[in-house]
């Protein structure tokens, strides 16, 4: 059974309804296993970051950059941090309902709000740069490079707007689903080129300075009788990492594919909505269960998976130190696994209410924002006796 998650009828978009609650699936969460912790795991600060997502399905990730952490919450309070000590430098109260980030460039922080808002704040000092408008609601953070803005918008639009003020620069349009899945992936930007994750189960390059579209490439083909069967969206974050953007798509797989030509280099039938991570060798994933695999960065081929969190609202894993993934749940736990084998060496649990966003890894630290706002910084403590 696959997990029943926040859905979106495209009549409804401009509402931001969802068809279903904040919960991500509908089948109890996997009992937590018993083992024998390898790590001992030290929290180095918590900081209270705001009221969070209050309950609803956003994906209010914070971002890092420049020796601070910055992280929003749904009222429009927007938080900057010393990422090593957790001191609050500022705090910027937008008065607008977000949605979508925290993304970042060019010296802004970049935000989306649920009328269709774009905010770009100075990220020195949290004061308002611009405010600009798209078509839709904005579900994912927006990119800077190059003097451009690349923001999403939840109906399908892809935009490019001047960093200095916010006009708009190009617009991109696409026909999307009557039925999607409520989010959306942000924009990676790379040598000039933004790549985009559509709801119709595409990847599209961009080309940032004009818009002009350089190729598309099929992750996902929708099948089935019903809407509900033929949905493919593109939601998880996508990596880009030595010339290859990893993306995956709910009921779809997941690709490496070339940014230079759209080519896909191999492709595995692994769906997933939470998204992946990369290292230098290997991609995380976790699929539409909840289910964490590992997979050969150069061939797609399985190294291991790890079972035993399904339909726990997994996050995208994310590598750690090299030697770690970890990824967040529904129930507030971190868990941390052994990058060889997928084996668990740790848990902490940061609060009850649950994480929705993927953890950061910055350095030797890994940072956590809950749905409650708590934002914590954690390290490795050494081994276990």
């Amino acid at each position: 059974m696959r997990a029943v998650l926040p859905l979106v009828l495209v009549t409804a978009l401009l509402s931001g309804c969802s068809l279903f609650g904040s919960k991500d699936n509908n089948m109890p969460p996997s009992p937590l296993t018993k083992f024998k912790p390898t790590l001992i795991l030290k929290r180095v600060w918590s900081r209270d970051a705001g009221s969070g997502t209050d309950h609803r399905h956003l994906l209010l990730a914070p971002l890092v950059s420049d020796g601070r952490i910055y992280a929003a919450d749904h009222k429009g309070r927007v938080y900057a941090y010393d990422a090593d000590t957790g001191k609050r430098l500022w705090k910027t109260d937008t008065d607008t309902p977000l949605t979508g980030g925290v993304g970042g460039g060019d010296g802004l922080l970049l935000l989306g709000a649920r009328d269709g808002r774009v905010l770009a704040l100075q990220a020195n000092d949290g004061k308002v740069k611009w405010r600009a408008q798209v078509s839709s609601e904005v579900l994912s953070a927006p990119r800077a490079a190059r003097g451009v803005v690349v923001v999403s918008s939840n109906d399908g639009n892809v935009f490019g707007l001047d960093a200095s003020d916010g006009h708009q620069v190009w617009v991109v349009d696409h026909t999307i689903p009557l039925l999607i899945l409520r989010g959306a992936s942000s924009p990676v930007l790379v040598s000039g080129v933004a790549l985009c994750g559509l709801a119709n189960g595409i990847l599209e390059a961009i080309r940032i300075r004009d818009g002009a579209p350089l190729w598309q490439a099929t992750v996902a083909v929708a099948r089935g009788s019903s809407e509900l069967e033929r949905m493919v969206d593109v939601d998880g974050q996508l990596q880009a990492m030595g010339g290859m953007v990893y993306v995956a798509a709910y009921q779809g797989r997941v690709a490496a594919i070339d940014i230079t030509s759209g080519q896909i280099a191999w492709e595995r039938d692994v769906p997933s909505y939470a998204g992946l991570g990369v290292d230098t060798s290997r991609v995380f994933v976790t699929d539409d269960e909840g289910r964490v695999w590992a997979l050969d960065r150069s061939s797609g081929a399985t190294v291991w998976r790890q079972t035993k969190l399904r339909y726990r609202g997994v996050t995208a894993p994310v590598p750690f130190d090299g030697q770690y993934v970890v990824v967040g749940d529904i129930e507030g736990y971190l868990h941390w696994m052994d990058r060889a084998d997928g084996r668990f060496v740790a848990r902490i649990r940061v609060d009850s209410s649950g994480i929705l966003s993927p953890p950061l890894v910055h350095g030797n630290t890994l940072y956590v924002l809950t749905r409650d706002g708590e934002l914590a910084a954690y390290r490795i403590a050494g081994a276990t006796p």
